[in-house]
């Protein structure tokens, strides 16, 4: 298959493994601020002289032809303001490369209103390490366009007091179907203003919540949300929410639809921080429980 790099794609003169880097027709854009020659006017198309932000990346990107953006080991970029960083080239897959204390990181600071906004259709974010670094940030991740996908990124609180009270936030009314959140990880997300960590208040349909490790305080939900969704899928996640208020694992609206299936939820208020299933069809769902030598037991209560 032809491709812009049909040899592989390297890094600093290291071969990167490609299982996570889509082939593409499509151009490819490397991102590292850390790298002496970085800078928002390089075209960006050679690792030695990177682009220095995503955002100048997405600028220089072409709808719908596959654009893939690397994000080198270490990048770090701060978002200040609202849509600071904007996702709205259709198509774009953003991915990020290390683990560990290597993972690029975009932390949101200065401003409770500093978010990632995805304002394009079919964009693809992956192993970014996002950081709340501001109190009460209102909305962090802002969906306002179909077949989103966040994939393995990390979700954290910098410290005490600074927090987003909400990860990711879904359109009104149907305006971002087809929400993919898999394989995150968010620990320690303990602020007790925060509300959720998703929240599905709009009428999307074939939203996906699976595969996720997720830890905090919300005092809502964690995932979920009032808007009536559709045909979605929450399935393999394992929750965590200190919270006491009821169903503030999973709470979908009365009339949503879809599949809440294998889920192990957990929480300060024994089973009650369970699952709210609406419509959904429920199965396997356990809830965890915190003494010694005992096992879970199915959420919500076989009948």
């Amino acid at each position: 298959m032809s491709t812009n790099f049909p040899n592989g794609v390297r890094s600093y003169g290291i071969p990167l493994p490609g299982r996570n880097i889509p082939a593409t027709m499509g151009n490819v854009f490397h991102v590292d601020s850390g790298h002496a020659q970085a800078s928002t006017t390089n075209s960006g198309k050679d690792h030695r002289k990177p682009l220095s932000t995503i955002d100048s990346a997405v600028g220089l990107c072409t709808a719908n032809q596959g654009d893939v953006i690397l994000v080198h080991p270490g990048h770090a970029e701060t978002v200040t303001a609202a849509g600071g960083l904007d996702l709205d080239v259709a198509g774009v897959f953003v991915i990020g490369l290390g683990s560990g204390t290597d993972q690029p990181t975009v932390t949101l600071n200065t401003a409770a209103t500093a978010d990632v906004d995805i304002d394009a259709a079919n964009v693809t974010v992956e192993n970014l390490h996002f950081i709340a670094a501001y109190a009460d940030i209102a909305a962090a991740i802002d969906v306002n366009a179909t077949d989103f996908t966040l994939r393995g990124c990390r979700f954290t609180e910098s410290t005490t007091g600074e927090n987003a009270k909400i990860w990711v936030q879904d359109a009104a009314a149907a305006a971002s179907n087809r929400i993919t959140i898999e394989d995150c990880r968010a620990t320690g997300l303990l602020d007790a203003a925060n509300t959720h960590f998703v929240n599905f208040a709009g009428t999307g349909t074939g939203h996906i919540v699976r595969n996720n490790t997720l830890m905090g305080d919300w005092g809502t939900m964690c995932v979920g949300g009032a808007g009536v969704i559709t045909y979605c899928e929450i399935s393999n996640n394992y929750i965590m929410n200190e919270a006491s208020d009821n169903d503030s694992c999973i709470n979908v609206a009365a009339t949503a639809t879809g599949v809440i299936a294998n889920n192990i939820v957990a929480g300060a208020a024994a089973q009650a921080n369970g699952i709210a299933s609406g419509d959904c069809t429920t199965a396997q769902n356990f809830y965890g429980v915190h003494t010694e030598d005992l096992s879970g037991i199915l959420e919500p209560i076989a009948t």
